[in-house]
């Protein structure tokens, strides 16, 4: 009878914890919009404007990291906010990336939005620099199963606001820090591969334009099996 009674109450105890602290959800962003030129900032002076950024707000949040990079120079900018919004001044002429992390006092747990792009319209009669290109297939840190042929099909994404991509460089190696030139000028945005099995890969894709400008996609990585 005791037993009974003592199994009862640690099911009363275990049942009758506390809830789980809910994680912060992602964002939405709204503007820069992805993709685009951002005409809505203000110039500051010929090499600045201030740009606003927005976003929706996140359930179990109660505040906000910007985070903005320089693809370029890879330089970061974080700011923290209670507000749906920040304005900060940026060169002009640079293409960025984006996002929000949405955060909590209650968890270290954090929301993080998708990844945008734009263009901060610069000196007008110089080209843009196209957007890095985001990497679709494989995603990034996963395995992949070779064909009956051994390989596998690499496909990304590439965009420009003049439209005057004229290629992609592939660059691959099994060590982040060696990648190799695999394939060059490629006119399509995909590419086979003969792979090893069980190997780990990491690769990166190079967008050039007709005006000779280039841009570097992030390094993903993925694992073959056999």
């Amino acid at each position: 009878m005791k037993k009974q009674f003592l199994l009862f109450v640690l099911i009363l105890i275990w049942g009758c914890g506390p809830d789980p602290i809910p994680s912060p959800e992602p964002t939405t962003l709204i503007s820069p919009e992805n993709l685009n030129s951002c005409t809505t900032a203000t110039p500051i002076n010929d090499f600045e404007s201030q740009v606003r950024f927005q976003w929706t707000a996140a359930l179990n949040s109660e505040t906000y990291e910007l985070v903005i990079q320089n693809t370029l120079s890879n330089n970061q900018i974080k700011r923290s906010s209670s507000l749906l919004t920040e304005s900060v001044a940026l060169p002009s002429g640079v293409p960025y990336s984006w996002y929000v992390n949405s955060k909590s006092i209650l968890t270290s747990d954090i929301g993080k939005s998708e990844v945008w792009y734009f263009y901060l319209e610069g000196d007008q009669q110089k080209s843009t620099i196209p957007f890095l290109a985001v990497l679709m297939q494989p995603e990034n840190n996963t395995t992949v199963s070779l064909d009956s042929n051994g390989s596998v099909t690499l496909r990304w994404e590439g965009n420009d606001l003049d439209q005057d991509i004229i290629g992609y460089d592939l660059y691959l190696g099994s060590n982040i820090g060696s990648l190799v030139l695999e394939q060059d000028g490629l006119s399509v945005n995909q590419a086979l591969l003969n792979l090893d099995s069980n190997t780990k890969y990491f690769w990166q894709i190079v967008t050039y334009d007709s005006e000779n400008n280039s841009s570097s996609s992030l390094v993903f990585n993925f694992q073959t099996t056999e």
